[in-house]
């Protein structure tokens, strides 16, 4: 159910997006990369989710009202906007009782994490599609699939289109992708702890390189950046996970995360959205990679040093969320 409402979605937001590109480029203004950024940003911290958003990045990109970088900044900016729930689910768990700093370490540290890495590489990502160093990906098997599955849908989009503005067919487009989204991490298998034995697992598991490959290999998946992170909170807060563990594994969740928009890439039958994720994730790759082989221990600490930072003193988590929500509406006003 939740698979036929994702590509119902995609859809609508496909055939949405065309009649936005005014209204993006006047009234929003989104006329270069760091406004797609930070929309993208803005757009997941009120839905509370990145992939739809990044969905919506590949459909606009599609109909022409997004350029390739622009799709690809706005892809960023979910990322970054993503990690906010992490950061909720760990207040929630501190009002159950347990201590705040605790808990909210999972989500200052994703917050943290995907901020160094996409600072890294953004520019990289800009770079690699100007120069056009992929070219347009271009998978037949999947894109007949996505023609096909466009032609069964093409009646009642074109229905819904007929009486419907541009507008609001991409707005239902989104609250449809996000519904997809739940609808498909119930149907996964849930970790309880109660049934986990995290206390005996081998030394083993807390090397940065195994931890990173983790993260990387449970997103993949349970294609669900919310499942796979936000499952940190309760685990940091029992001591299970520290910071040392925590950092490689959101680092690996980081990169599998966009399988899922890499599906929207493909059912759009768009070889430049493809290319757009693909870059998104080769660039996230070649950033993480070094830091969590050669460069860990020096990131650690840096990070580190931001958290303790950040959860000294209230005065300073305030203003660690003053700038995380003032820095994607100055994006949008350069």
């Amino acid at each position: 159910m939740g698979l036929l409402l994702f590509v119902l979605a995609l859809s609508l937001m496909k055939e949405g997006a065309g009649g936005l590109a005014p209204f993006l480029r006047g009234h929003l203004e989104i006329t270069h990369a760091l406004d797609s950024l930070g929309v993208g940003w803005l757009m997941a911290y009120v839905i509370l989710s990145g992939s739809p958003v990044a969905a919506a990045a590949v459909a606009l990109l599609s109909a022409g009202a997004l350029s390739p970088a622009q799709a690809f900044t706005m892809i960023s900016g979910s990322r970054l906007g993503a990690c906010l729930i992490v950061l909720l689910v760990g207040f929630i768990y501190s009002l159950r009782g347990h201590e705040r700093r605790t808990a909210l370490t999972a989500g200052i540290l994703s917050l943290l994490l995907v901020g160094s890495v996409q600072l890294l590489a953004l520019p990289v990502g800009l770079v690699m599609l100007d120069q056009d160093w992929l070219q347009n990906l271009s998978l037949p098997a999947l894109e007949g699939m996505a023609s096909l599955i466009n032609r069964g849908l093409d009646p009642l989009i074109g229905a819904l289109a007929s009486f419907l503005p541009a507008w609001m067919l991409f707005v239902i487009g989104i609250g449809l992708t996000t519904v997809s989204f739940r609808l498909i991490d119930r149907a996964l298998p849930q970790v309880q702890l109660s049934q986990t034995d995290l206390d005996e697992v081998p030394r083993l598991i807390y090397r940065p390189e195994v931890m990173f490959i983790l993260g990387l290999a449970i997103t993949m998946v349970t294609l669900s950046v919310s499942i796979s992170i936000s499952i940190l909170v309760p685990l940091s807060a029992r001591g299970y996970m520290r910071r040392e563990n925590i950092i490689p594994y959101v680092l690996g969740a980081n990169i599998s995360t966009l399988i899922d928009t890499l599906v929207a890439g493909m059912l759009i039958g768009d070889p430049r959205a493809v290319t757009v994720v693909v870059a998104h994730m080769a660039c996230a790759t070649v950033v993480s990679l070094p830091l969590v082989t050669l460069f860990y221990r020096p990131y650690e600490r840096v990070i580190s040093g931001a958290l303790a930072w950040i959860t000294r003193r209230r005065r300073n988590f305030v203003l660690f969320l003053s700038v995380i929500f003032l820095i994607p509406i100055v994006l949008i006003l350069l």
